[in-house]
């Protein structure tokens, strides 16, 4: 999408590497008037008793933004009947959903017969809650740098693609984690704070700065995920994993377990899984299921969708089977191994490097940009 469609009008200032000075490298106009000030978040679909609470009033709005309710810290609401998006908010700071403290305002939005409920948040406050629920608090300060401007650039990014549809990101992994204004930490908003707009670029357009838990030494090249390539996602090594959680893992399935996990490939009883090809990672390929009722290679990513991402950690691992029928599992790392290594940033910022070296070890040929609305 070319920056001519995004939503606001900014300044991209790329940071140069010598010493302070920065460079304008161009301004643009974009055609309308979306901008990157509010990250729409998908919470959940809404049922017919919602109920949202505050320390303050809350007050409903219709799409003309007429008041059309009022409550004080505790309002119930059926949205399952409207027919246009209306929204909720507060003057106190924060709304209550579910359990969970949102900053920002809530809009419930009918799509499809369905009622989303999407928390409107400005980016740098979306970004206090997802630095630390995406790693510790506890990191040292430019491993949190480093997310943060990973987080920022992946959320602009999802706002051009998504820009036509009911919202940017919801709150799992499928995009980022997003735990709203209780998991906020002072260490992680400075961090977001201290890199305040900046993004990652390549050829003037934000980066898809995917990331990932560890790499186990060594990040994968999109294709073998995802099956396109993307120059500067290039498979990288990342020693610094081996201080990290799950750099190596094991885990043991059972032959019901197995079977239960594969039973939609109708291969009958799991008799045997052999690797049948590596990528240079050392990530598995094909791996060859056989059964009672035939044989199939299928994908290293299939099998760990089957078999759950939780128990297969990462597709760089070796298995065999066991006397008692029980398939064994050891492996390194964990997630899809494509560009930033949270544990492996962990590592570097341990060692004395700053974020822009982490960032620009797992995403080459990037450059910083700032974003400044005017």
């Amino acid at each position: 999408m070319k920056f001519a469609r995004v939503a606001a009008l900014f300044t991209i200032i790329i940071l140069g590497q010598i010493g302070c000075r920065t460079i304008v490298v161009s301004k643009w106009v974009p055609s309308d008037s979306q901008g990157f000030s509010k990250v729409r978040v998908l919470l959940s679909h809404a049922g017919e008793e919602e109920i949202f609470k505050t320390e303050g009033t809350l007050e409903v709005l219709d799409a003309n933004d007429l008041t059309i309710k009022k409550a004080y810290e505790l309002l119930s609401i059926n949205p399952t009947p409207i027919k246009a998006p209306i929204r909720i908010i507060t003057n106190g700071d924060f709304i209550e959903y579910k359990g969970t403290k949102y900053r920002g305002e809530i809009q419930l939005k009918p799509i499809d017969g369905k009622v989303m409920v999407v928390n409107i948040v400005p980016m740098e406050e979306y970004l206090f809650s997802v630095v630390p629920s995406e790693v510790p608090a506890s990191w040292p300060k430019e491993a949190l740098k480093a997310q943060a401007v990973c987080a920022r650039t992946y959320v602009v990014r999802e706002m051009i693609s998504r820009k036509k549809q009911p919202y940017d990101v919801d709150t799992t992994t499928n995009t980022q984690v997003y735990k709203g204004k209780s998991k906020e930490n002072t260490h992680t908003s400075q961090a977001v704070e201290d890199t305040e707009g900046l993004i990652l670029v390549f050829k003037g357009s934000p980066i898809q700065s995917f990331f990932h838990s560890n790499s186990g030494g060594v990040t994968e090249d999109p294709i073998n995920v995802w099956g396109s390539s993307v120059e500067y996602l290039a498979s990288v090594k990342s020693d610094y994993d081996r201080e990290g959680e799950n750099y190596s893992w094991e885990d043991k399935f059972s032959p019901s377990q197995m079977n239960q996990a594969l039973a939609g490939l109708s291969l009958g009883e799991i008799q045997d899984l052999i690797v049948a090809t590596r990528f240079n990672s050392s990530r598995v390929n094909e791996i060859e299921v056989i059964g009672t009722k035939g044989s199939k290679k299928i994908k290293g990513t299939e099998l760990r969708k089957l078999l759950g991402a939780n128990k297969l950690k990462s597709t760089r691992f070796g298995i065999r089977k066991e006397q008692d029928g029980s398939f064994f599992v050891k492996g390194l790392g964990s997630g899809h191994g494509v560009g930033l290594s949270q544990w492996g940033s962990y590592g570097m910022a341990k060692d004395n490097m700053d974020y822009k070296e982490i960032l620009a070890h797992y995403y080459k040929g990037i450059d910083f940009a700032r974003m400044t609305q005017n």
